[in-house]
């Protein structure tokens, strides 16, 4: 089918592979995380990083994100939006966050890397999502 029949152009939504979600991720830094706290659901922005099918980012270690994702469901997401062009795409990945502390993989993430926070503040404890879950979709022209 041309992507011009009788109705005009249309988009269509495609479910993404796992092996698209990890390699879309990593073009991007900042996602979202979902958590629960005190009973409501919240939704943070992070600059994250990805590493060996897991992904990082970094917090305040008393602050709402570190006291409610530790051993608990959380979900993150990312997505980019083309407004001019109505397409995007959206990952989304359900796991459980746990404090990172290997010493090997901590070598490996500070520094100058994407995973700096863009707010101020201290924000010197890892927390990592290795998911169960990894899923996507993106909006396209047909």
């Amino acid at each position: 089918m041309s992507p011009l029949d009788e109705r005009g152009p249309h988009r269509q939504l495609l479910q993404l592979s796992e092996a698209d979600c990890w390699e879309l991720l990593a073009t991007q830094e900042v996602g979202r995380v979902g958590f629960i706290h005190h009973g409501t659901p919240q939704i943070f922005p992070v600059n994250f990083q990805v590493h060996e099918g897991r992904v990082l980012f970094r917090t305040t270690p008393y602050g709402a994100v570190a006291q409610a994702v530790t051993d608990a469901p959380i979900a993150f997401e990312v997505d980019m939006i083309d407004h001019p062009n109505q397409t995007g795409w959206s990952v989304l990945l359900s796991g459980t966050g746990q404090h990172e502390t290997d010493p090997a993989v901590l070598s490996q993430l500070w520094g100058p890397d994407r995973a700096t926070p863009w707010a101020d503040g201290t924000r010197i404890l890892w927390i990592s999502l290795t998911p169960s879950e990894v899923s996507g979709r993106r909006i396209a022209w047909e």
